[in-house]
């Protein structure tokens, strides 16, 4: 999968100020709802908080992967950095300050799963955080994603294939 397509700068907003869990949900369903015809943000925080129930999202390191699965035609993420992180149920007690939230196809559900796990191992490297954290841009934030994932390894690459 090409990261850029999973995720455009207009998903992506940086040195964010949020006091809760809900309320970086709601943001980031906002974001995930933007430039996506017929998704209602309001739809799209109720899959994800009823995912969040099953189970935190949160991978440690400071990061948090809420997800879900809609009725789309292609994965779209989102990705909210905090100036200061919120406490989760992290593995680590550490606090979140990356969240990159990923809506897939309902029907590509083992694609989606793959890809999950793709992201969980990339940024469980505590390098990759802080040096992620530092941006405050979003177009930059994307083209370092771009540069992490379409490397000659090509992590994602067969997952999520459109």
């Amino acid at each position: 999968m090409d990261i850029a397509a999973l995720l455009s700068p207009e998903r992506i907003r940086c040195e964010t100020e949020v006091s809760s869990k809900k309320r970086a949900f709601e943001l980031l369903s906002a974001l995930l709802a933007t430039g996506s015809e017929g998704l209602d943000a309001d739809a799209i925080f109720d899959a994800l908080i009823n995912r969040e129930k099953l189970g935190s999202t949160t991978i440690g390191n400071g990061v948090a992967i809420p997800h879900a699965c809609l009725p789309i035609s292609q994965a779209i993420g989102a990705l909210l950095l905090l100036e200061d992180g919120i406490k989760m149920d992290a593995p680590d007690k550490k606090p979140v300050q990356l969240f990159l939230a990923i809506l897939a196809p309902s029907n590509q559900a083992p694609d989606y799963s793959d890809l999950i796990t793709h992201l969980t191992n990339a940024l469980l490297q505590k390098s990759l955080i802080e040096h992620i954290c530092q941006y405050r841009d979003a177009k930059l934030v994307q083209e370092y994603f771009c540069s992490l994932f379409n490397t000659a390894n090509h992590p994602l690459e067969g997952v999520m294939a459109a």
